[in-house]
């Protein structure tokens, strides 16, 4: 099943972003690689950027993994993507940051219910330890 999306998780109890990416070779006729990422949240920035090359046009939502304590970007990994309105990336990643300091005041969702390209898909098998780590609490 070639992916859809990359899915991400986030535990803010451990201040951790799993990263589900693929990268897709340029010859079709390949299989997607798969690469799993762990991040520490503290070192991840948000940019939004508008893209324009056949094929990815459309305003992107990147996750910027910096060297820490520092804006030297390390890696790049996209988080959502938007057709027209750039303003909708930044309230995702105002939401994003909110969620994850712990703030339970969070803003009712613009539409309720989830939407479908929301739901766990069985193709993206996450690992039994990274599935384990990334939907608990630290044992400290």
């Amino acid at each position: 099943m070639e992916p859809r999306s990359q899915p991400i998780r986030l535990n803010r109890k451990r201040q951790k972003l799993y990263v589900y990416n693929y990268k897709q070779p340029w010859q079709p006729w390949r299989k997607a690689i798969t690469r799993i990422s762990v991040y520490n949240w503290a070192d991840i920035h948000g940019e939004v950027h508008f893209e324009s090359t056949p094929g990815i046009r459309g305003y992107h939502l990147y996750g910027a993994l910096c060297e820490p304590g520092t804006h030297q970007v390390v890696e790049r990994f996209v988080l959502a993507k938007e057709w027209g309105e750039r303003e909708q990336l930044n309230q995702i990643w105002s939401y994003l940051c909110m969620y994850m300091q712990h703030d339970d005041e969070l803003p009712p969702p613009r539409e309720a219910g989830t939407p479908d390209f929301w739901q766990p898909r069985k193709a993206d098998a996450w690992p039994e330890a990274m599935e384990r780590e990334s939907t608990t609490i630290s044992q400290v």
